[in-house]
């Protein structure tokens, strides 16, 4: 299960450069983290594509082959873009990559890494205690209420609502509106409902969730189509906020 490595800091709304973390002498626990429940990216690994980024909110791990038992020689942290030399099926899939100072092996488990593009979000700061990946092309903007609203090329959107409690979080549709599905997903560790409304036209789902003690998160996808699906996927997979480490994945 996933947990934060460490608390986020600095004044205001940033955008954080990727820096890659790749070292030959770290010793993250070379065991592997259970399946999770959680929404799963569609992207399939592909030979012809020429960089991976890591998903993975605590990272994934860097080894010398492509098998789950090689040597660990490194952890590649969350958002970190790697050239790819090869990629292998076997052993569950893994790409070779060229880290900083070595090159090697991390997982192509679409959960954890992914060849399309993106950028990385971080509050900075105790009112905003969370980072995210979202996707190439997208903007986002602090609306007058506070949320963090992140908006696609196509018109689809993403908000990401906090307070102190699940009870100060405003509703995530009109009163009465009808669910079409409600499947449980995994957060960052946290165990919460995905809910898909059903509406005349377009993508409308929400998350509600306690994350910690005084912080809650309602994180909101609306659509005029439902290609935000797999937007929405990806966004919630790589969604992190202040807890204790835990483990990089395979």
């Amino acid at each position: 299960m996933w947990r934060r490595v460490g608390a986020l800091r600095g004044p205001g709304l940033a955008l954080i450069a990727t820096v890659v973390l790749v070292g030959c002498g770290a010793s993250p626990p070379a065991s592997t983290p259970s399946p999770r429940t959680s929404p799963k990216p569609s992207s399939t690994p592909s030979p012809a594509a020429t960089a991976v980024t890591v998903l993975a909110p605590d990272g994934v791990n860097f080894r010398t082959q492509p098998s789950p038992t090689a040597a660990v020689v490194g952890i590649v942290a969350q958002g970190i873009t790697l050239p790819i030399i090869s990629h292998t099926s076997a052993a569950g899939g893994w790409w070779q990559v060229k880290g900083s100072t070595a090159t090697g092996w991390i997982t192509s488990n679409p959960e954890y890494t992914s060849t399309g593009t993106f950028q990385t979000f971080t509050g900075g700061s105790s009112t905003l205690p969370w980072s995210v990946l979202y996707a190439g092309g997208w903007n986002f903007a602090q609306d007058s209420s506070g949320a963090v609203v992140f908006t696609g090329p196509d018109g689809d959107s993403i908000i990401v609502t906090q307070a102190g409690s699940t009870a100060q979080l405003p509703a995530a549709a009109p009163s009465g509106t009808p669910k079409s599905d409600v499947a449980a997903v995994d957060i960052y560790g946290i165990t919460t409902s995905l809910v898909t409304f059903s509406v005349s036209s377009g993508y409308l789902a929400a998350v509600a969730f306690q994350a910690e003690p005084g912080l809650a998160f309602l994180i909101e996808a609306k659509a005029p189509t439902g290609a935000a699906a797999a937007a929405f996927a990806v966004f919630l997979s790589t969604f992190k906020f202040p807890l204790p480490a835990a483990s990089p994945t395979p």
